[in-house]
C-alpha cells in the first residue's frame, strides 16, 4: 500500500474537546468535490489538524447560498456562480482557492434531431437556474445568434430532476423537454451510457470559500484546512477507485468509477504525482471565468451590478498552507469511517479480541482464586496439627463451605444474570435503531426533492456511523467522536424535518419528523447501555471478596481434612475464573470477546444502496 502523508504541523492526538468545529457545505451531485470531501469525512486527516468537521450536503448551489448567508456554513465548496450569488446578496466570504475544474454541458438525447446550438430556437430546455449548467446554456445560446429570454423556453429544474428525466430514458426527446444543461459527473455518465449526447460543453470552476468570520476567529486552523484539501486530493490520487466507491455509495446516483475518473481529469491535480505537485491557485484563466459569470449574473437579473468577485479572492492563506505543506514532515492517516464492504469485511474476519484482550483481568482472577485456596490450605494444616478438642471440627467446616458456596453461586447467579439482561437491551435497542432508521428512509421516499435525496443521503451516513457503535464503547475518545458525528447527522435530518414543516404541515410529514424522532431514542438507549449501565464497581467488589472467602474456607478444608487433589483444585479455579471472565466480557461491550453483531446494521445499508 502507498503511503500517505498528513501535515505534522498539529500534535497527531488531538482531544475533540480541542478541535476546532468546522461546518463544510457540499453540492451532493457534483464531481470531483465529492470525492474530496469523502477523504475529508472518512480519514483522519481533519482531526489531525485539530478541526472537528461536519458536512452538510445540498442539491445545488442555491440552497448551499442560502445556508451560507444564514450563517450556517463556515466553508463552502461550490461553483464559482454560486459564490457570486452569495456575494451579490451580501456574503460576507473570501474566495481561498480553486477546488478543481468541472465540465458544463448542453445535452440532447441520442437520436434528437438537435445537431447545432442555433436549432434550439424554439425548444424547452430544463436547466437549474442560477448555476454553471443554466449559465453555460445561455451563453452558448448568445453565441450562437438566440436570445435566451425569447428564442428558447428554459424550465427551472432542481439537478435530481434533471437526472431522473435523463435516466427515463428517449431517443428523440425526454417528454417536454429537448434538452437539458447539466455538469459532471453526469455528463460523463450519460455519455458512456449513451443516454445523451453532448451538444456544446464548457468548462467551469468550483471554489474553496470560508467565511471572514471563521477566518478571522481560525486564520492558522484555515490554514491548516486548506492543507487538508491539498492532501485529500493527494489520497484521492492514490486510491481513486476506493474513493470513487465511497462516492458512489453516498451519492447513490447510478455514477460509475470510469464516469468520476473522467470527469476528475478535467482538472490538472488528477495528473499529480506528489503533494508537492497538487496546485489549488487561482490562475488567470481562473480569475476569467469568475468574471465572466459575475457579468452574467447582473445581465440575468441575479445581481443589480456586476459584482467585484475578485476582490473576494485572498490567495495569501493558500500561500501559507502550501509553504507548510512544502516544509512539513508527513504521517499515513487513518480512515476512521470505512465502506460497508470493509465493515462487513472485519465483522467476517473473526477478530474477536476486540479493542482490549481481557487476558490480564483472566489471570488475575486464576491468581487471586489460587492464592486464596493455598492460603485456607496452610492455615488448616497447621490447624490439623493441633489436638483434637482445640481444632475445628471437620462436619462444622464442612456445612460453612456448603453455605459459603452456595451464597457464592447466588451472587454469581445474580451477577450473571445482569450482565446478559444488559447485553439482551443492547441487541434489542440495535434491532430497534435499524428499524428506526429503515422505517425513516422509507418515509422519505414520501416527501419531495431536494428533502428526499438529501434525507437519504444523511440516513446513509448515519448507518455508516452507527455502525461503529459497538467498537468504541470502551474508548472514550472514540465515543465522544463518534457521538459528536452522530449529533451532527441528526441535528442535520431535524433541520429537514423543519424545513417540512415550513413548506407544509401534513400527516406524512409529521410521520417522517416522528421517524427522526425514534431514531434519536434508540441511538440513546444504545449509549446509554452501551456505556452507562454497567454493573458497579462495589458489586464487583462483593464478587471478588465472596469468591476470595469461598476459595479461602474450600481451602482449610482440605487441609483440616488432610484430603486435597490439585488437578481438581485448577479445575476448580479455572472454572471459576471462566465464569467470571464471560460476566466481565457480557458487561464490557467493545472489549472482549463477546460483540454484539452488527450485521442487521450491516444489511440495512446494504438495502439502503440498492433502494432508489
Amino acid at each position: 500500500m502507498i503511503a500517505y502523508l498528513i501535515s505534522s504541523s498539529m500534535p497527531s492526538a488531538v482531544s475533540q474537546q480541542e478541535r476546532i468545529p468546522i461546518r463544510i457545505g457540499w453540492q451532493l451531485a457534483t464531481s470531483t468535490q465529492g470525492q474530496i470531501v469523502e477523504v475529508l469525512k472518512r480519514t483522519d486527516l481533519l482531526d489531525g489538524l485539530g478541526l472537528n468537521p461536519t458536512f452538510v450536503p445540498f442539491s445545488y448551489g442555491e440552497p448551499e447560498v442560502s445556508a451560507a448567508l444564514k450563517g450556517d456554513l463556515d466553508v463552502m465548496f461550490s461553483s464559482g456562480q454560486s459564490v457570486n450569488n452569495l456575494l451579490a446578496r451580501g456574503g460576507k466570504w473570501k474566495v481561498l482557492g480553486r477546488l478543481h475544474y468541472i465540465q458544463a454541458a448542453l445535452m440532447v438525447p441520442p437520436d434528437s434531431p438537435i445537431k447545432e446550438i442555433k436549432d434550439l430556437r424554439g425548444k424547452t430546455v430544463a436547466c437549474t437556474f442560477g448555476t454553471i449548467g443554466h449559465r453555460e446554456a445561455t451563453l452558448k445560446e448568445r453565441a450562437a445568434g438566440l436570445n435566451p429570454q425569447k428564442d428558447v423556453n428554459h424550465v427551472n429544474m432542481d439537478i435530481l430532476e434533471i437526472q431522473k428525466l435523463v435516466e427515463s430514458g428517449g431517443r428523440e426527446k425526454w417528454g417536454k423537454f429537448d434538452a437539458v444543461a447539466l455538469w459532471d459527473p453526469d455528463i460523463s455518465m450519460f455519455q458512456k451510457d449513451g443516454a445523451a449526447r453532448v451538444l456544446s460543453s464548457h468548462r467551469a470552476i468550483h471554489l474553496i470559500s470560508v467565511s471572514d468570520k471563521f477566518i478571522n476567529n481560525n486564520r492558522p486552523a484555515t490554514i491548516r484546512f486548506l492543507e487538508g484539501v491539498a492532501q485529500s486530493w493527494e489520497f484521492f490520487n492514490h486510491f481513486r477507485e476506493r474513493v470513487n466507491q465511497w462516492y458512489i455509495d453516498d451519492s447513490q446516483f447510478g455514477f460509475t468509477s470510469a464516469a468520476l475518473n473522467s470527469a476528475a481529469k478535467q482538472d490538472p491535480n488528477f495528473d499529480a504525482k506528489s503533494l508537492s505537485d497538487i496546485e489549488l491557485r487561482l490562475d488567470d484563466e481562473s480569475l476569467c471565468l469568475l468574471d465572466t459569470g459575475a457579468k452574467w449574473s447582473q445581465e440575468n437579473g441575479y445581481t443589480q451590478t456586476v459584482v467585484p468577485i475578485r476582490q473576494a479572492v485572498d490567495q495569501t492563506l493558500l500561500a501559507a498552507a502550501t509553504k507548510g505543506i512544502a516544509g512539513g514532515h508527513f504521517e499515513r492517516p487513518e480512515v476512521i469511517l470505512p465502506s460497508t464492504r470493509e465493515v462487513a469485511l472485519k465483522d467476517e474476519s473473526g477478530d474477536f479480541l476486540g479493542s482490549i484482550p481481557l487476558w490480564g483481568i483472566f489471570l488475575l482472577q486464576v491468581a487471586v482464586t489460587l492464592a486464596a485456596i493455598e492460603a485456607g490450605q496452610w492455615l488448616g494444616v497447621r490447624r490439623a496439627r493441633l489436638p483434637e478438642h482445640e481444632r475445628e471440627s471437620e462436619t462444622a467446616v464442612s456445612a460453612v463451605s456448603g453455605a459459603v458456596l452456595a451464597l457464592l453461586a447466588f451472587v454469581l447467579a445474580l451477577t450473571f444474570g445482569a450482565a446478559a439482561s444488559r447485553y439482551d437491551l443492547r441487541r434489542d435497542a440495535l434491532m430497534g435503531d435499524v428499524n428506526a432508521i429503515q422505517t425513516t428512509y422509507m418515509r422519505a421516499g414520501l416527501v419531495p426533492d431536494p428533502y428526499r435525496t438529501l434525507t437519504r443521503s444523511l440516513l446513509r451516513d448515519y448507518v455508516e456511523v452507527r455502525m461503529s457503535a459497538g467498537d468504541v464503547y470502551g474508548d472514550p475518545e472514540q465515543l465522544i467522536a463518534l457521538r459528536a458525528r452522530t449529533a451532527a447527522l441528526t441535528k442535520m435530518l431535524w433541520t429537514q424535518a423543519e424545513g417540512l414543516a415550513e413548506k407544509d404541515s401534513n400527516d406524512i410529514y409529521a410521520l417522517f419528523s416522528e421517524g427522526i424522532t425514534d431514531m434519536v431514542e434508540y441511538q440513546n438507549k444504545r449509549v446509554a447501555f452501551g456505556t452507562n449501565f454497567r454493573i458497579p464497581t462495589f458489586v464487583w467488589i462483593i464478587l471478588v471478596l465472596s469468591s476470595c472467602i469461598s476459595m479461602f474456607i474450600m481451602g482449610f478444608q482440605f487441609g483440616i481434612t488432610g484430603k486435597r487433589s490439585f488437578p481438581s483444585q485448577l479445575a476448580l479455579v479455572l472454572t471459576f475464573a471462566l465464569v467470571i471472565q464471560l460476566i466481565y466480557d457480557l458487561d464490557s461491550p467493545g472489549k472482549g470477546y463477546v460483540h454484539l453483531n452488527q450485521q442487521p446494521m450491516i444489511d440495512l445499508y446494504q438495502s439502503l444502496s440498492d433502494s432508489k
